[in-house]
């Protein structure tokens, strides 16, 4: 007997109370194949990789550049000695992009049997990570804010009971400044270096960002903008850089240490300068991290594989297609053709009644035939940033548990020259990557190091960069970030470094209140739609699900009006 062929058998069983002698009897050596079928796939396409030695090989995760820029780069040619094939299968939907944005939609939308590719070997995007001796770690996203109770945000993660295993963070968190750990930055009083002016902002500030984050004078800046009543707040906001807006509300130039502390937030969560990032952003942002965050083992790797979990426990497993690079979408009179190649190199075209791009943009207005020009040139107001992440892997407990050590050196910051900036200082964020889970024999610390400049992805993609990044790691961990920790080098094991090319849509003054939003958001026929964190050009989590979120019930009636109807 076929489990497969005998659905309504199965139905039958559970109205007569016989599914468990069912499933022990005819299905039994199935279920078997399909446990280990299951575990299989999660150990080869999981966001999170359990398969390193002990010591892993001096080579860099995270992005892949080669094959998207030999292909995406050069369509022309590549479509010259690869004309797209011939249709050769029908589904209802595909979503092209295997990050928090593709799993969330393709999860919210699973009745509708989706079809998920992804270039990637692993799904996950830049929420990925991987394990060392049982501790999983971040090499990506590392945390998300505590959703409002009964928000839909908290509905879609507690269904998955992705909340029970998070640990809340309330706590401030410390600062290193001149080789000396302060437990709380916004007290005034517990900081060297701060004159009675520098005093008075700091005071100023934090009753600012307190009283935002509450919506008690002024509505919290959400982004995505779901509340039409705060738009022209937010639009204003929009209009003013993230600095000169701080420096309005102080009063004058910020002192040192808190431009010191604003600026290294930008650059390691925005990719850019306090004077590069819009204020409502920056807001969006910062007035966040009064609140409480939420931080699993492995960081927004564990949320993307709790994801990927339900959806192989209701897809098939042809449904997920990672190592596929999809180079040509095109609407059609009767829905969407997609051509794309897998991972031995083969070309396959697939006709959908409808699509979703869960892309980056700049990949969009390169696979998209026949791209509208407001979208190509509300794409082309888009900028894209870098970073690098370092896990050094420990052989100690830690000394004293932290979530995120910010790193501010000597407290002073020259602004007006963020690369040179930028390279001098390295790393900006210290995490513990086992606060969500201690382990009492190992540590992992995981390094962010923002590149918040144009130009790094091509730095990044040098070959040669990987040594030079490393040693400047190095350099850091042993001479500043072990000795603050007082931990001591022989307890290295192993360091590992994560590339990430272009990850974070910059921020930048004008994408809302100009309305480039609306040209990034908006569907193609009613068939092609875009569920991706740049749909807002804020690098977040929350965009990414929130948009997931927004958009499935507009592409379920895509679905609908194209005559599919959901799995029964």
């Amino acid at each position: 007997m076929s489990c497969d062929a005998s659905r309504r058998q199965v139905l039958k069983l559970i109205s007569a109370g016989g599914l468990t002698l069912f499933v022990e009897s005819a299905c039994a050596p199935l279920q078997s194949n399909r446990f280990r079928h299951a575990a299989h796939f999660l150990d080869t396409s999981s966001p999170i990789d359990r398969s390193l030695p002990d010591v892993a090989a001096p080579e860099y995760s995270g992005d892949s550049f080669d094959r998207p820029h030999s292909i995406l780069w050069n369509k022309a040619g590549y479509l010259a000695n690869h004309p797209l094939p011939q249709v050769s299968e029908e589904v209802p939907l595909v979503i092209v992009g295997g990050g928090i944005a593709g799993l969330a939609t393709a999860y919210l939308l699973r009745d509708y049997n989706p079809l998920l590719i992804e270039q990637a070997p692993r799904f996950g995007g830049n929420s990925k990570g991987q394990s060392w001796r049982g501790i999983d770690y971040s090499i990506g996203a590392a945390y998300f804010v505590e959703p409002e109770e009964d928000s839909d945000i908290a509905k879609f993660l507690d269904e998955l009971g992705i909340l029970q295993r998070v640990r809340i963070k309330q706590e401030e968190d410390p600062v290193a400044i001149s080789h000396s750990i302060h437990k709380e930055f916004w007290q005034a009083d517990s900081l060297p270096g701060l004159d009675r002016n520098g005093k008075h902002q700091l005071e100023l500030l934090k009753s600012y960002f307190e009283k935002i984050f509450a919506a008690e004078e002024s509505p919290y800046p959400d982004i995505p903008i779901v509340d039409h009543s705060t738009r022209a707040w937010i639009e204003k906001l929009d209009r003013e850089n993230f600095a000169a807006h701080l420096e309005r509300v102080a009063g004058g130039k910020l002192a040192p240490l808190i431009e010191t502390a604003i600026e290294h937030y930008c650059w390691s969560s925005f990719g850019g300068s306090a004077r590069e990032i819009s204020a409502a952003a920056g807001l969006n942002f910062y007035c966040a991290e009064f609140g409480s965050i939420a931080v699993a083992a492995g960081g927004n790797s564990f949320v993307a594989e709790r994801i990927l979990e339900q959806l192989q426990n209701n897809l098939p497993h042809a449904n997920f297609r990672t190592s596929s690079l999809v180079y040509d979408v095109r609407s059609t009179r009767d829905g969407v053709n997609l051509t794309y190649v897998d991972a031995l190199g083969k070309d396959h075209t697939i006709s959908a009644n409808t699509a979703v791009l869960a892309c980056p943009k700049f990949i969009a207005a390169k696979i998209l035939d026949g791209i509208e020009p407001e979208r190509l040139a509300a794409i082309q107001r888009l900028r894209y940033r870098s970073y690098l992440v370092a896990n050094v892997c420990l052989e100690t407990s830690s000394k004293d548990p932290f979530y995120d050590l910010y790193l501010l050196g000597d407290g002073r910051v020259d602004s007006s020259d963020v690369t040179a900036a930028s390279n001098r200082r390295g790393v900006t964020d210290v995490v513990m990557a086992n606060y969500a889970a201690i382990n009492p024999r190992h540590t992992v610390l995981t390094l962010y190091r923002g590149l918040p400049y144009d130009g790094a992805r091509l730095e990044l993609f040098d070959p040669s960069s990987y040594a030079k990044v490393r040693t400047k790691f190095e350099e850091q961990i042993h001479g500043e970030i072990l000795p603050l920790l007082k931990l001591s080098s022989k307890e290295v094991v192993d360091l590992r470094v994560a590339r990430w090319g272009h990850p974070l849509p910059l921020a930048a003054p004008g994408i809302l209140a100009e309305g480039v939003y609306q040209q990034l958001r908006k569907p193609v026929d009613e068939k092609i739609f875009f569920v991706e964190q740049d749909n807002w050009a804020l690098p977040a989590f929350e965009t990414a699900l929130t948009e997931a979120i927004l958009w499935a019930p507009r592409i379920r009636e895509s679905l609908e009006a194209s005559g599919v109807w959901i799995r029964t």
